[in-house]
């Protein structure tokens, strides 16, 4: 299983890599953060049917899991992987496609509600 603690911690080491760099291996994934501000997970599911693969998401976590089915290939391997999506983003807000044997999340940033004042009756 990987554990990715913190997306902060990975938005601190990227605005520290040269900008001609901004994708990060992490074993068996990929994190990218786009311009737009939302961050893009490339999972390689190669040889995984996506009918099979579960995404469970909350406000901090994203859980994907996958099986590997009997009569599959050697290098095929179950999928057990929880990225903690940091406080800046929100983790019910992932959009999930499957393209090319690669399960791609989109993570969307949090939407922050401005302050309104209240009006004192006296």
């Amino acid at each position: 299983m990987y554990t990715l603690t913190s997306f902060d911690n990975l938005i601190n080491e990227l605005t520290r890599q040269p900008l001609t760099t901004p994708t990060r291996t992490y074993g068996n994934f990929e994190v990218d953060v786009l311009e737009d501000g939302k961050q893009q997970v490339s999972i390689n599911t190669l040889g995984h049917n996506p009918k099979d693969i579960t995404v469970d998401v909350t406000d901090e976590e994203v859980t994907i899991k996958a099986t590997k089915k009997e009569g599959t290939s050697r290098f095929v391997k179950d999928i057990d992987l929880t990225l903690t999506v940091g406080k800046d983003y929100d983790g019910t807000k992932t959009e999930a496609k499957f393209e090319n044997g690669l399960l791609v999340l989109t993570i969307d940033k949090k939407v922050n509600k401005k302050a309104k004042s209240l009006k004192i009756s006296y």
